[in-house]
């Protein structure tokens, strides 16, 4: 009688067959996407991944996020935490799942996320509650982004990604908009921490709007050591005193820009002196074409440009290749003991060999799986305004987005601007620029 991974590696054969064409499910999701058609792309989703049990996770997170696009931010949320809870239930990965991914495939195992994607699911509720109006529940999303965090830190010590600086850049603004100055400057100084230790392998400087609050908030807190330290390393950063920056309102665009990287294969596929088949494959991330050179906001005669905050194609790209040991290890060893099965086999039947080295050379796939609905990079701007209605115009590579009209600023608010600009001649598909009833309901949320 055939061992017990005969049978995992014939069923496997089916199984990672709907892995290995992810991609060309996709394409109708994307194609909508590119069309500026949020709507028809959350239709196309259901077909993609729905029902996929392996692909629970991947569903909402999709969902999730093509819902904020087309404006439904109540139900995009509780697509997200769908998408949570299922990522908590699979932490520990089940015996059967994975034997699975160590006698058939990495794709047969349910998909939870990479650690990238696990904190910013709580990033994209955040945006969801400002844009509802809910600033404590935004928070509470801050607060989550703090504990996932310091679980990544301890699951994977040394990792490059032990920290999200954009992340912790967004709790500290919520947590000053709210007035908790304290928490704010623990979560810029810790954002300033971890752009410096990822700026040689992300590339993303410190923006200078998060240097200003440092000097801002350590000087209205009376750290006068801690001040003097940043006024020596920020040299030439404009910034304002607490008790100017309370006299003046404050906006803030938050935009995603494209889409994030895909997944591809690559394989290494021989054939040996016995005529026996072998198939090493391993995942790798290409960059999807569109970027944007500049993007911005205007409010009268006033301007502030988005600098990037985040770029998710490079974090995604640095957290493969740390995985990538381990990945290619699982590789390696699933071809050991596919060819000690297809020998043992073959002593009981020349055919019954082949049939198993053509199963195991089949079901050798790449888990090219990922949340592809993420922006390749999150830019942010800063605008400091004297208080009065404005016109707010969001700017995307000299090409103007959907003005918010008669936004009325207030001395000390906080005022956010919530955009996806997905590709050139499509305009952006964020709620606050696709449609007018998205618009109003970020519009107001935002106040």
């Amino acid at each position: 009688m055939a061992r017990p991974a005969l049978a995992w590696w014939l069923v496997g054969v089916l199984l990672v067959g709907g892995c290995a064409t992810h991609s060309d499910r996709f394409v109708p999701v994307e194609e909508a996407l590119l069309a500026g058609e949020p709507d028809r792309a959350l239709e196309a989703v259901d077909g993609a991944l729905a029902g996929r049990e392996a692909d629970a996770v991947l569903f909402h997170l999709e969902r999730g996020m093509l819902r904020r696009m087309a404006g439904d931010y109540r139900a995009s949320n509780a697509d997200l935490e769908a998408a949570k809870g299922l990522m908590e239930e699979l932490g520990a990965v089940s015996v059967s799942e994975g034997l699975g991914s160590l006698t058939v495939a990495e794709g047969v195992s349910s998909y939870v996320g990479a650690p990238h994607e696990q904190v910013l699911l709580h990033l994209v509720k955040a945006f969801n509650y400002l844009d509802l109006g809910r600033r404590d529940a935004a928070r509470v999303e801050a607060l989550q982004v703090d504990l996932r965090l310091q679980a990544l830190a301890d699951e994977a010590e040394g990792s490059v990604y032990d920290a999200d600086p954009f992340a912790r850049y967004l709790s500290g603004i919520l947590f000053e908009a709210l007035g908790e100055r304290s928490d704010a400057l623990i979560a810029y100084r810790k954002a300033y921490r971890a752009y410096r230790r990822q700026e040689e392998a992300v590339g993303v400087d410190p923006p200078a709007s998060l240097k200003a609050a440092l000097l801002r908030l350590t000087d209205a807190l009376g750290l006068d050591d801690e001040h003097a330290g940043y006024r020596r390393a920020f040299a030439g950063v404009v910034w304002r005193s607490a008790a100017e920056h309370a006299r003046r309102a404050h906006v803030f665009f938050i935009s995603g820009e494209g889409l994030a990287p895909v997944k591809e294969e690559r394989s290494l596929n021989l054939q040996d002196a016995q005529g026996k088949l072998h198939r090493i494959a391993v995942p790798a991330y290409r960059s999807r074409p569109w970027r944007l050179e500049s993007a911005g906001l205007t409010a009268g005669e006033e301007r502030a440009p988005a600098v990037v905050a985040a770029d998710v194609d490079a974090i995604a790209r640095a957290v493969l290749d740390e995985r990538m040991g381990a990945i290619t290890a699982r590789a390696l060893a699933r071809a050991v003991a596919k060819n000690a099965a297809v020998d043992e086999a073959a002593d009981a039947h020349p055919l019954a060999g082949l049939a198993l080295n053509v199963a195991g050379f089949a079901s050798e796939r790449a888990d090219l799986r990922s949340w592809r609905t993420l922006p390749a990079r999150y830019r942010l701007a800063w605008l400091d305004l004297p208080p009065g209605t404005y016109d707010l115009t969001p700017t995307f590579g000299g090409r103007e987005g959907r003005t918010v009209e008669g936004v009325r600023l207030r001395a000390g608010e906080y005022h956010f601007l919530i955009d996806h600009w997905i590709a050139p001649g499509t305009g952006s598909v964020g709620g606050m620029q696709h449609g007018d009833e998205a618009k109003e309901r970020a519009s107001d949320g935002a106040r």
